[in-house]
């Protein structure tokens, strides 16, 4: 009895767990978090990627409708599985920790008051960085002896290049719109560079300022400054100078958002991913949006530049999607900032050279 419970519990988990078929496995605190595994032809596949998510609550499609045009059903992960399934890899998805408690406060709000609650919230980076890490331990469970991989986005990325730094389990990650900044230059660029593009167009005369005839283009953003004068108007010259335009972008970053503190302090204990990079043994491939205006490709071109003239790593690959955003989908330019699902040709592209490496 005892030889065949063992053999029992050898057998390959992946024939108990049907495609498509949400299951639930317990993280390292005990928060059990919701998963779905997409399997290729072959279900004993021999490699096995699993995807993290960007910023913010993101369940196991990585669902982008919300960022997208009205109407438009934008799951990116469901997307890019599927490329990966083609080739022949097998994928895990699940729902990142802070959307699966999302849905617990929605059935339990007392949650909140709860220690495990709290301490999450004080650590959300080495939660999210130890969610992957159980993932990528399942994943070897799961299908034993199989190459396990790691496809990040965005934050994602950065939580991966941590995972493989730390895990020998780890044989290569691959990183869609990685940032190597800290999260207050990434803010500081987000919000008030990327904002300046919005004064600039306005300011018709190019002297520096908005006047009132400025501000009363007919354009949403001219009526949004216009209605806020009163407040971000500091000096009450009736227009609003360039200085007090960044002011007030500025001041939304300097009013901390819940846990950017504790954001920080997290991530000054970090590794930089520039750090981890020139170290790596493990294969790491960039897939980078040209038009992305959130993690900028020139993030990924400064690495490509220190890896050709300086590192020489045979192991740092680089593809850049021109016309494309930062979930590898189409814009008309660099300040179009709504989603469209992404590209399939570029998915195609993605999967293809990972198919060609990851071995």
């Amino acid at each position: 009895m005892k030889l065949l419970l063992a053999a029992l519990l050898a057998l390959n988990a992946a024939s108990f767990c049907r495609a498509g078929e949400t299951q639930n496995l317990k993280s390292f605190d005990g928060l059990r978090l919701d998963y779905e595994i997409d399997y290729p032809e072959d279900r004993n596949a021999s490699r096995v990627v699993v995807l993290l998510h960007g910023s913010g609550p993101q369940d196991m499609r990585e669902d982008l409708s919300a960022v997208s045009a009205p109407g438009t059903k934008n799951y990116f992960f469901t997307d890019v599985s599927a490329a990966l399934t083609a080739k022949g890899f097998a994928v895990v998805r699940y729902n990142k920790r802070s959307y699966q408690l999302q849905q617990l406060l929605k059935k339990d709000p007392s949650l909140a008051k709860t220690s495990k609650f709290n301490k999450y919230i004080k650590k959300p980076l080495t939660a999210m960085i130890r969610d992957a890490e159980t993932f990528a331990k399942f994943s070897a469970r799961t299908f034993p002896g199989a190459k396990i991989y790691l496809l990040g986005h965005s934050e994602g990325s950065r939580i991966a290049l941590q995972v493989a730094d730390r895990n020998k389990l780890i044989a290569g990650v691959g990183l869609i719109g990685l940032n190597t900044q800290s999260l207050d230059t990434t803010l500081f660029e987000q919000v008030v560079y990327r904002s300046l593009y919005y004064f600039d167009s306005l300011d018709a005369d190019r002297n520096g300022s908005l006047a009132a005839e400025e501000l009363a283009a007919n354009d949403a953003i001219a009526k949004s400054l216009f209605g806020q004068m009163p407040v971000i108007d500091q000096d009450k010259s009736g227009t609003l100078e360039r200085a007090e335009f960044m002011g007030a972008s500025l001041m939304n970053i300097l009013a901390d958002m819940p846990g950017t503190a504790e954001w920080r302090k997290e991530e000054a204990l970090l590794k930089k991913p520039a750090a981890i990079l020139r170290q790596a043994a493990f294969d790491v491939s960039f897939f980078q949006g040209e038009l992305d205006n959130q993690t900028q490709a020139y993030n990924a071109k400064a690495l490509q530049l220190a890896n050709t003239f300086s590192w020489k790593k045979p192991n740092l690959h680089f593809k850049f999607f021109p016309g494309l955003g930062h979930a590898l989908d189409k814009r008309t330019g660099y300040m179009d900032l709504v989603f469209k699902p992404a590209d399939k040709q570029a998915l195609g592209e993605l999967a293809a050279e990972l198919d060609s490496r990851w071995k």
